[in-house]
């Protein structure tokens, strides 16, 4: 099976967690620009979306990422990984992550806060300092589904000066509003992301004639299963079977 250009082959897959990833394309032209990589749990061919994120340690994800990354494609070296706000702002996670400049120097990883409230809510405090120790240690952060959730227009200002990209999940609003109102909405994080010099992706890209209505907003990326969809990404351990 292949996969925009990459062969995907059949592993043994034998480990607890995965990393499941999918591509994001820039617009023009229309070329595979990174992938984001999703965490899945299981075991065999039953790999699933975890229950609790939290479970997870900040080591047990670097050490996949370290496995996994030397599988993907040359030519497609920035991945981000989700985080929810509480291993965000959690000190051993960007301490941990700190360190993949040096296991991984060919890498370019980013952070991606997602929307997901979180049980107990984290201060203004904690979310300030964990964005800057994230870009002290060069990895870039990206306010994930923006508008949705917890990422509002207040976090994503309050974190604007360490945030290098937005993105806008359009999938979060189909069956909310009508498409128009969606493009009302995402008028307003371009013009967000134009006078805060954010890179803006869309996400949930559907079909030819989503990209054709949103080409006049000029946005820098696309992401969503029509162009790709999500695909277990092998860790340099597993063998070809």
């Amino acid at each position: 099976m292949k996969d925009q250009g990459w062969v995907v082959f059949s592993y043994r897959r034998d480990f607890m967690i995965c990393f499941w990833g999918q591509l994001s394309f820039s617009r023009q032209p229309l070329v595979p620009f990174g992938y984001e990589l999703f965490i899945r749990e299981g075991s065999a061919d039953n790999w699933h979306v975890p229950t609790d994120f939290n479970r997870f340690s900040a080591q047990q994800i670097i050490d996949l990422l370290v496995k996994t990354a030397p599988n993907i494609s040359k030519t497609t070296r920035n991945l981000s990984i989700n985080a929810d706000v509480k291993q965000f702002v959690n000190p051993y996670f960007y301490r941990a992550f700190a360190r993949v400049g040096q296991l991984l120097p060919s890498v370019n990883l980013a952070i991606e806060l997602t929307e997901h409230p979180a049980k107990n809510p984290v201060t203004d405090d904690e979310l300030v300092t964990a964005a800057r120790n994230y870009n002290r240690s060069g990895i870039h952060i990206i306010m994930d589904d923006v508008g949705s959730g917890d990422n509002q227009v207040s976090r994503v200002r309050l974190l604007n000066p360490y945030v290098q990209e937005y993105k806008f999940a359009i999938q979060n609003f189909r069956g909310k509003k009508n498409f128009d109102e969606i493009l009302e909405d995402l008028a307003f994080w371009r013009k967000e992301a134009c006078d805060h010099r954010k890179l803006l992706t869309i996400e949930g890209i559907e079909s030819a004639d989503d990209i054709a209505a949103l080409d006049a907003y000029q946005v820098d990326m696309l992401q969503g299963y029509f162009l790709n969809q999500p695909v277990y990404l092998p860790t340099r351990s597993e063998q070809v079977g």
